[in-house]
């Protein structure tokens, strides 16, 4: 008979062979994708209202199955602004951004080292739209543990793992380098309003994911990714909405995100946000956080609605981000409505 401490270790190595080989088209993703901009398109690289930024991200997901929670994904990204001269409307941005994927013992991760470049054209005197070409470029690294492992040819008639696997893995780590471009449009009509939104190809150079001998090389595919955003501030001017959109296309699979935030100046220094947001066919999400002089923090939800667990619905995602947007030197007054960029 099969022992419970056998049986999650089966249950286990057969999610993440899911995970590893036939799910390898799917790439890092977060419920708060607009939380790390430079992994969303790297045409947002140094597209801030400030001289720098600073974002840290950290998703657990499936804590229920696992202690340790099947996924866990820390991120990081560094950007900032800069002029070659005071007089130019145009800017550069420069920023780097590292994500680290893994499962919950650390037999699986998923690591990328990014570097962006970004040039941000203002298409009028006034400076009331821009558009902005990123360019990115890394490495990507994925390692498996196969001792943590266990097969079904490792056990024998009783259920104990007696036998030696037949999987023969040709390396454990596969990596190679990874080149994404991006475009982003954003307008800046009133002081009032604004929006962004833009395209970007992920994968121009195809790393080799193949850990299995005898199998033919397993290209990552190329990903396609447009995002759509904005600020709204309502007649109540403590009050404005930030509607976030997401679509992405990857070997033939789709991914739509709809996130609606609110939020509401408490204080002239402090603002409370909340808000919802539906991921198609996956999740619905619930955000709260708040700002405060620069600061930005927001925590996630996620509540499966998906058919994997369909007996529980605690196999959820959680997220917690910290933003930091800083200026080197105050900005001119009067500023205008269009971001500026010091």
């Amino acid at each position: 008979m099969i022992t419970t401490m056998n049986r999650f270790k089966i249950t286990y190595s057969i999610l993440f062979l899911l995970m590893a080989f036939s799910l390898s088209a799917q790439d890092i993703h977060y419920s708060q994708f607009y939380n790390m901009p430079l992994v969303l398109n790297p045409s947002l690289t140094g597209h801030i209202e400030g001289t720098y930024r600073a974002k840290v991200l950290y998703r657990n997901q499936w804590n229920s199955i696992t202690s340790g929670g099947v996924y866990s994904t820390p991120g990081l990204s560094v950007d900032m602004n800069f002029k070659l001269n005071e007089e130019s409307r145009n800017s550069f941005g420069a920023g780097l951004a590292v994500m680290n994927d893994q499962t919950g013992g650390g037999d699986f991760t998923n690591l990328y080292a990014l570097v962006s470049l970004a040039y941000h054209m203002s298409m009028d005197k006034k400076e009331k739209s821009y558009i902005s070409f990123g360019l990115q470029g890394g490495y990507i690294t994925k390692r498996v543990d196969e001792a943590n492992l266990l097969f079904a040819d490792e056990l024998d008639s009783q259920g104990n793992a007696t036998n030696v696997t037949m999987e023969n893995f040709s390396d454990l780590t596969a990596s190679g380098g990874d080149l994404r471009l991006g475009v982003t449009y954003s307008g800046y009509p009133s002081d009032k309003m604004n929006y962004k939104f833009g395209i970007a190809y992920m994968h121009i150079i195809r790393a080799n994911e193949a850990f299995l001998n005898g199998t033919d090389e397993n290209k990552l595919p190329g990903r396609i990714a447009f995002f759509g955003q904005g600020e709204f501030i309502t007649k109540n001017p403590k009050l404005r909405i930030l509607p976030h959109l997401l679509f992405m296309n990857q070997a033939k699979i789709n991914e739509i995100n709809l996130t609606s935030n609110l939020g509401y100046k408490v204080t002239p220094d402090v603002e409370l946000v909340f808000g919802a947001g539906y991921r198609a066919s996956d999740a619905a999400i619930a955000n709260l956080g708040f700002n405060y002089k620069g600061v930005e923090f927001l925590a996630s939800y996620d509540v499966n609605l998906s058919k994997l667990t369909p007996a529980s619905r605690a196999n959820g995602g959680f997220e917690i981000s910290l933003g930091y947007v800083g200026r080197i030197k105050k900005p001119v007054k009067p500023e205008l409505p269009c971001i500026r960029f010091h």
